[in-house]
């Protein structure tokens, strides 16, 4: 997707993901937790997404959050596994959203010098899985679902400014697009 600003997501930005998960519809929230969820779990889930170590990023194709991309470490302490997940609101799916998500889910593992990034996906969820492969994913069928394993490369002080001036992108781009 041409000019998508994709930034971090700190706790201020709760309200916004509130809003964003109140409208997945049942088949993207099914994808997302590869199981059939109630209302309250994803409240729940919601309200505890930035307890942990979770790196969470989201995109904004305009004004409005329209995608979300979790990473988040593995193991107590944390090692250079991590897990991705993804969201991306029905109407605004296959215009490039989950893939720019995924490239800088991968990014951001890369520079810090995340090993392994793992996602588990419905064996129904082909935008997933077709995700996967485009990133070169190994990708691992079980009963029901598909889980893929991603290497990033090694960072480098490029990698590092890149992800730099996507965040300065995405916050510029907010700033001049503030509500009247």
């Amino acid at each position: 997707m041409h000019d998508l600003a994709i930034r971090r997501l700190r706790i201020f930005d709760k309200a916004q993901i509130v809003a964003h998960f109140n409208t997945l519809d049942r088949e993207t929230l099914r994808s997302r937790f590869g199981a059939t969820v109630t209302d309250a779990y994803v409240q729940n889930y919601v309200a505890t997404m930035f307890d942990d170590t979770a790196l969470i990023y989201g995109a904004f194709p305009d004004t409005a959050l329209r995608g979300v991309a979790e990473l988040r470490p593995i193991g107590n302490p944390p090692t250079r596994i991590a897990e991705a997940a993804f969201t991306v609101e029905a109407s605004w799916q296959d215009k490039g959203i989950g893939d720019a998500l995924l490239s800088r889910i991968i990014a951001v593992a890369r520079n810090r010098s995340i090993r392994e990034v793992h996602m588990v996906c419905l064996a129904t969820n082909q935008r997933m899985r077709h995700l996967a492969c485009k990133h070169d994913a190994d990708l691992q069928l079980m009963t029901g679902q598909v889980a893929a394993t991603l290497t990033p490369p090694w960072p480098t002080p490029i990698s590092m400014v890149q992800e730099i001036a996507g965040e300065y992108h995405a916050f510029a781009r907010a700033v001049l697009s503030w509500p009247d």
